[in-house]
């Protein structure tokens, strides 16, 4: 518990703080990954123009497992359907997962066998994207890892609404349409 405070604490520390919006998620992403206990994590941002994912933040991710994945069709992959179904999703095996298809390529070029990922949703319920916890082997997250995983997305979605309030999302970013959300995804399924 006293770990789990720690990263708490200091998750805080950066959300309050005034400094460079990437600076600050990676920071979050590299405290969620140390939390779940995983070899690497992500942080996908949603471009709603193109329906697409783009990578923001990777930590420990191998390039060529990034590069190969590319940017990732919301609706596929763990995090394109985490942010189509606005729910955690789990691929525990990449290389058999027909889910995964689509980026078996990138498994093959890599350790990476494993991952699950989260939506990053607001309190206004905008969808900025995806946080993803990456492992070397075949793994199925505990309930306690999903929940964690929940807690870093949420603090990574109060990050940026502080900076969409400000209109500074899509500046810091550098990356145009983050802001925009999709009329079919910006409530809750009913």
């Amino acid at each position: 518990m006293h770990k789990d405070l720690r990263f708490f604490e200091a998750g805080l520390q950066l959300i309050k703080g005034n400094g460079d919006l990437k600076t600050a998620v990676g920071e979050l992403v590299q405290l969620a990954a140390e939390s779940g206990n995983c070899e690497a994590a992500s942080l996908f941002i949603s471009d709603w123009r193109n329906q697409v994912l783009k990578p923001l933040v990777t930590f420990g991710l191998p390039p060529d497992y990034v590069e190969a994945c590319g940017n990732v069709r919301i609706g596929d992959q763990c995090c394109g359907r985490a942010v189509q179904h606005r729910k955690p999703w789990i691929v525990s095996d990449m290389l058999s997962d027909p889910l995964f298809a689509s980026a078996r390529e990138a498994a093959l070029r890599s350790p990476i066998r494993a991952a699950f990922s989260v939506p990053v949703i607001d309190e206004a319920g905008q969808c900025f994207g995806s946080l993803a916890c990456h492992y070397c082997e075949i793994h199925n997250p505990s309930v306690e890892e999903i929940a964690s995983n929940k807690l870093w997305a949420d603090m990574i979605a109060h990050t940026m609404s502080r900076y969409k309030a400000a209109g500074l999302v899509e500046h810091a970013l550098g990356m145009p349409g983050v802001t925009q959300t999709a009329s079919h995804l910006s409530s809750p399924p009913q």
